[in-house]
């Protein structure tokens, strides 16, 4: 009888089949049938003939580690983790401001870790990475969808041994670090004494240590005359929730709310402050940014709902949950998510961030946008000159992204810093690409595509073509007068006034 090629393949696939099926039916348990629920009987059951069968021969170590973390990765919470004891010591160490490492904080990226921050004074900060980095490789090994504390592991290290980093930054391409490990041992506080009697407070995080190193500055800022304070939460990644609740207790009275935290039983405990507080009642405008998360938009959420500051910059990050950190009877510890926070007005902010009062987007603008609103000036002056990194706004020196330039006999302003140092909020609107200024009794919207200029909702006779180049979005100087600006050139140099 003749089978044929057909005939022979639906032999072979029948042959293969009752192989297939001859060796998972010698491999199952007689039990196996008796529960269609996974439980602790199923899992020893696989972990076992994985262990002492599979191919690889993988140690149980492993297992046991990938195992709990699949665990984990069942939550879909990127802020639950397991800490090997290792990196639970020095994740401790961080908290307590010493460990050793080269100086970064960073996040759960789509993919990559993303870098919080570079802390003053380490090598990462002195090499030049900078917030919003991505962390690509660690010593060559791609560290995509690593789980944050393998990351952490990687860069951690003996110290005085050599780490290389590849970091990938928007409009860089790919940049690689060689940096030297070390102790890092900062202070989370940093305080000076501006000029007109204000105050700046910057705090990097909220370590055990934290809440005293703060009053100690404030009190020192308030002996050299400080009537009011700039409090900088940029950048800031958070840390204890209890050092987040003392340090609100130097602007809220004895026994104010400052965080509700709320479990999965919907269980509430509150969190209120005991200090006499020490700068109460002044003004005081505080920082935020897309990285201010946790305990620092604790203390945000806090001093906005009790009226105790003014918020001001962008919308906080959103990670509006409370850690608990477990030390092992095995070693290490489980970083785990047990309760979320809602501020004094209830407000929920996981996922959802903190919205300042006044929003300044402008790179290395908020300080001098900070002591504008405090001072609250009878107007407001521009120094600038072309295509220079650097300007005055009211004699205090601003780093510039976008500087002003020329094109084609023109000169053009970066539209965001200019109405933003004179106290307009500017959005991009992407549902029909027009930008909105809004300020003191104008509101005004560029349309890019076609010129038109609408003020207080009515369309202007003249129109405005804004430049748009790297990014960012210029003013042309003719169009300077639709906001009431006295605007002098002279050579490569612009000054602007605006009085209030």
């Amino acid at each position: 009888m003749k089978t044929g090629v057909i005939g022979l393949r639906k032999i072979l696939v029948i042959a293969l089949a009752l192989v297939y099926t001859f060796v998972f039916w010698n491999a199952k348990s007689p039990l196996s049938a008796a529960s269609a629920e996974i439980g602790q009987d199923n899992f020893a059951e696989v972990f076992n003939y994985i262990e002492n069968i599979h191919i690889s021969s993988p140690g149980s170590d492993m297992l046991y580690r990938g195992a709990i973390e699949g665990l984990i990765d069942t939550l879909d919470d990127p802020f639950t983790e397991y800490l090997p004891p290792e990196v639970f010591e020095e994740y401790t160490h961080q908290l307590d401001s010493t460990y050793v490492g080269v100086g970064i904080e960073i996040l759960p990226g789509e993919g990559y870790p993303r870098i919080l921050q570079a802390m003053d004074n380490t090598p990462a900060k002195i090499a030049g990475i900078e917030p919003g980095d991505l962390l690509i490789k660690v010593d060559g090994a791609d560290v995509y969808n690593e789980p944050l504390d393998m990351v952490v592991q990687r860069v951690r290290g003996p110290e005085g041994t050599t780490v290389k980093l590849t970091i990938r930054r928007e409009g860089r391409g790919e940049l690689v670090f060689d940096l030297v490990r070390s102790s890092i041992n900062t202070p989370t506080v940093y305080q000076e004494m501006l000029e007109g009697g204000t105050g700046y407070l910057g705090v990097f995080n909220f370590g055990a240590g934290t809440a005293g190193e703060f009053r100690n500055a404030l009190t020192q800022l308030v002996q050299e005359g400080a009537v009011q304070l700039i409090l900088d939460l940029r950048n800031n990644p958070g840390g204890y929730l209890q050092a987040a609740v003392q340090v609100a207790g130097n602007f809220i009275e004895p026994g104010g709310l400052v965080v509700s935290t709320v479990d999965r039983n919907g269980e509430r405990t509150e969190y209120r402050t005991e200090e006499t507080p020490l700068f109460k009642g002044r003004k005081v405008v505080a920082l935020v940014d897309e990285y201010s998360a946790s305990a620092a938009e604790i203390l945000a959420g806090a001093l906005q709902d009790h009226g105790a500051a003014v918020l001001m910059g962008g919308q906080t990050f959103g990670k509006g949950t409370v850690q608990g950190v477990i030390p092992l009877k095995s070693g290490g510890g489980l970083k785990i998510t047990q309760a979320r926070y809602h501020t004094p007005k209830d407000r929920v902010i996981d996922g959802r961030g903190l919205t300042p009062d006044v929003q300044v987007l402008t790179p290395g603008l908020p300080v001098a946008a900070a002591q504008r609103y405090l001072e609250q000036p009878e107007k407001v002056s521009l120094s600038l000159e072309l295509d220079q990194p650097e300007a005055l706004v009211n004699g205090y020196s601003v780093a510039l992204l976008h500087p002003a330039i020329q094109r084609q006999g023109e000169i053009y302003l970066p539209l965001r810093f200019v109405l933003e140092a004179c106290g307009w909020r500017v959005d991009w609107q992407y549902r029909d690409g027009s930008i909105k200024a809004g300020g003191p009794n104008l509101d005004v919207v560029f349309y890019p595509d076609d010129g038109r200029v609408v003020c207080n909702g009515r369309s202007r006779p003249e129109t405005v073509q804004l430049l748009e180049e790297n990014g960012a979005a210029y003013l042309p100087s003719s169009g300077a007068e639709i906001f009431g600006f006295i605007l002098k050139i002279d050579g490569n140099y612009v000054s602007i006034e605006k009085s209030f």
